[in-house]
């Protein structure tokens, strides 16, 4: 059930998705198998990762205001939140969603396919842009950065890990990451700094 206080979420789970979870996955909805995943690992993403089985996490299924939890979240596609996101958890936006504020997560950020972010992205660990996905501000992570064909960044690019750019991705700022690999057709307005 969700809950409204004023325009922010208080509480609340909402099932959504589809996912299968095994006995020694309880809790929340982020555990994986393998702790040491990276969306750099496989030429496509892992379909359980960032959240191991989706029905576990806070899925926003209507157009909202600002939400602050401490679960993983799902924004559903073509949904928009109208404000920040804040949460100890991981964050999906689907396929065409949009969160026109910040994203802060304590743990990692996916964008689908054509979602957006209108105000920055800070990620305790990895991040990652399917194909047209785009973030209107700077994105910071402690892990990998992955943009993928197409995918935008206006703005820049800090992480403690590695950062990959594939073909037509942009970046209108700077890349700065351990190792920073880029598609022959990929685009850095800024200054490119590999930091390992």
């Amino acid at each position: 059930m969700l809950q409204l206080a004023g325009t922010a979420v208080a509480a609340g789970f909402v099932a959504s998705g589809a996912g299968a979870q095994s006995d020694e996955d309880e809790g929340n909805g982020s555990e994986s198998g393998d702790d040491d995943y990276s969306p750099l690992d496989d030429d496509e993403i892992d379909d359980s990762w960032p959240i191991e089985n989706r029905d576990d996490a806070m899925a926003v299924e209507e157009d909202e205001g600002e939400i602050d939890t401490d679960d993983d979240v799902v924004i559903a596609e073509d949904v928009e939140l109208d404000g920040d996101l804040t949460t100890e958890g991981s964050v999906v936006l689907e396929r065409d969603a949009e969160v026109d504020g910040h994203v802060d997560a304590g743990e990692h950020v996916l964008l689908e396919e054509d979602a957006e972010v209108d105000d920055g992205i800070e990620a305790g660990e990895h991040v990652a842009l399917e194909h047209d996905a785009s973030v209107d501000g700077d994105v910071e992570a402690g892990g990998d950065v992955l943009l993928r064909e197409d995918a935008e960044v206006d703005g820049s690019i800090d992480a403690d890990g590695d950062v990959v750019l594939e073909t037509d991705a942009e970046v209108d700022g700077d890349v700065t990451g351990q190792s920073v690999e880029l598609a022959d057709t990929a685009e850095v307005d800024g200054d490119v700094e590999e930091t390992g």
